[in-house]
């Protein structure tokens, strides 16, 4: 089973080699057709911001690629047909030139060869796709239209906005328009738990932005030239070639980075029910944090995410900003003032922050377990009180110990809950794929969709990078491919909707429509193979 493992990793990273080398003209389509930086160049360019994306981007949309299916209902010969399906299928549409997505194929792969595994366990083919997290395939679905769709309109928006003649309702709008994306990421940190470093990169571009606008109107108000004018452009195209670069590479290693994590949580799965666990290396592990969602009194989502500390033989708990005992005793309110009351021993605030970690856990069918003791957690909905740390979940029960009505348990995967050769190994090979380039798609993209200039480019790409910032961490694994084409469509758009060539738009869609069911297809039939075999 080892050996399956490493086959399974090796596969998925070559896959992400090919998505790079596949996906690389999303990245440089543009800032190479409106030559700003050669081939070589761009690719060069693209690269480095596609490993970059490391350090900035969490495992949103890593956690929703792993969950597609239940990992409790598979084994690792599901993703490595998934896998093969969805190397074959991006391989073919490379050789072709269509500009189809990495990102749907994975995930129809996957899910065509876990719904065959089911089927053929359970002799039914209705029992198959009850595997399959139908929620989270109906939103891609729904964003092979909506991300081109989204992308198309802020690039529209962007375009018209930059081309008014008139600086000063240019400025405010544009102000205007950045207070609303800065207050957006303001809640995706507080709500979505994104990096902050995302909000500095944006709050960054948009300064620049501004200060090169501001600079060449007063430099050259009096002399207005559109050779200026578009040479501040192709250098701004540096810029939002690099975002939207930074975004792919986000994008795009997350899905691989979801399926490795899948396989490692087979493995160990399969490893405890041989009774196994110990002989996993540490290297191979991987668990996930456990968090409670519901609706707070304002009805607006909210999370729990449990957090425990262990000092001597005294527990403490972190509950709504407060350090509680686990007999419910307040220690510390959530300004950090003591509260307890003279007669309960307590350690200091510091050395319980310290202490204080978030539950890491697996799960064993419907059962939660502690990642580090084994204890469970959990009984499906019913809270185990014998478990040591179960005094954290009281706000989230009742009586009876079962959760409360409309509260849901959910686990994710995080960077700190994986080995750190998962994401730096993804982010490294689709920057090496990018290097490789993607000539044929080059051309479609730059160049067959509708002429661009460095202006539009600019418009294109801007939009692109918002449209993934924005998606991504909402944890939608939405497709680089989609989205800068309805970038470019939208910036053809502002001239007039005749400069788009619609022909070749609607050949792009049949393909990304056809996506997922070919992948699943695909999948389905090489699992069925290595089974008889």
């Amino acid at each position: 089973m080892f050996t399956l493992l490493i086959v399974v990793i090796v596969i998925a990273l070559l896959f992400d080699l090919v998505n790079g080398f596949h996906d690389a003209a999303n990245s440089i389509a543009t800032v190479v057709s409106t030559k700003v930086l050669t081939p070589f160049q761009a690719v060069i360019w693209a690269a480095f911001f596609n490993v970059l994306a490391f350090w900035v981007f969490d495992m949103s949309v890593g956690n929703t690629v792993a969950k597609t299916v239940d990992n409790t209902a598979i084994d690792l010969w599901v993703i490595l047909a998934g896998l093969l399906a969805a190397t074959a299928w991006n391989l073919l549409t490379w050789r072709l030139g269509i500009p189809s997505s990495s990102s749907h194929t994975l995930i129809g792969g996957f899910a065509g060869a876990a719904v065959t595994h089911v089927a053929i366990a359970k002799g039914s083919l209705w029992a198959g796709f009850g595997v399959i997290a139908g929620k989270q395939i109906l939103v891609v679905i729904l964003f092979i239209f909506l991300a081109p769709i989204i992308g198309g309109l802020i690039s529209y928006l962007i375009t018209v906005v930059t081309i008014a003649r008139n600086f000063w309702y240019k400025m405010l709008v544009i102000i205007a328009l950045s207070a609303i994306t800065m207050f957006g990421m303001v809640y995706m940190i507080e709500f979505l738990d994104i990096k902050p470093i995302m909000m500095y990169i944006l709050g960054g571009m948009i300064l620049i932005f501004i200060l090169v606008y501001t600079y060449h109107y007063l430099l050259y108000r009096n002399r207005p030239s559109s050779m200026r004018e578009a040479g501040m452009h192709k250098k701004l195209q540096l810029l939002s070639s690099a975002a939207f670069s930074l975004g792919h590479g986000g994008a795009d290693s997350q899905k691989v980075m979801g399926i490795i994590c899948a396989a490692l949580l087979v493995y160990g799965n399969q490893a405890r029910k041989e009774g196994k666990e110990d002989q996993i290396g540490k290297q191979f592990t991987v668990t996930e944090l456990v968090e409670v969602k519901y609706h707070n009194s304002d009805g607006k989502l909210a999370k729990f995410k449990p957090e425990c500390a262990t000092l001597d033989t005294a527990i403490y708990f972190k509950v709504e900003k407060e350090i509680i005992d686990p007999q419910g005793n307040r220690i510390f309110d959530n300004k950090g003032h003591l509260v307890a009351n003279a007669g309960v021993p307590h350690h200091s605030l510091k050395s319980i922050n310290d202490s204080l970690h978030q539950l890491e856990v697996y799960l064993n069918g419907k059962n939660l377990h502690d990642a580090h003791n084994r204890a469970v957690i959990f009984y499906g909905e019913r809270l185990n009180r014998n478990y040591i740390y179960a005094g954290v979940f009281n706000s989230v029960v009742d009586q009876k110990d079962r959760l409360l009505s409309g509260y849901k348990i959910e686990t994710k995967v995080h960077s700190e809950t994986m080995p750190f050769w998962i994401a730096f190994g993804c982010y490294l090979m689709i920057g090496l794929g990018t290097l490789m380039g993607g000539w044929k798609i080059v051309k479609t993209m730059g160049s067959k969709i509708t002429k661009v200039t460095p202006l539009e480019g600019v418009c294109a790409e801007t939009a692109g990078a918002l449209t993934l910032f924005t998606v991504s961490n909402f944890g939608i694994p939405v497709s680089t491919t989609h989205t800068i084409t309805g970038s470019i469509i939208g910036v053809g758009a502002t001239r007039r909707l005749s400069a788009v060539r619609w022909g070749v738009t609607i050949n792009l869609l049949w393909a990304w429509i056809l996506t997922i069911p070919v992948s699943g297809a695909l999948a389905a039939l090489i699992y069925a193979i290595i089974y008889f075999l």
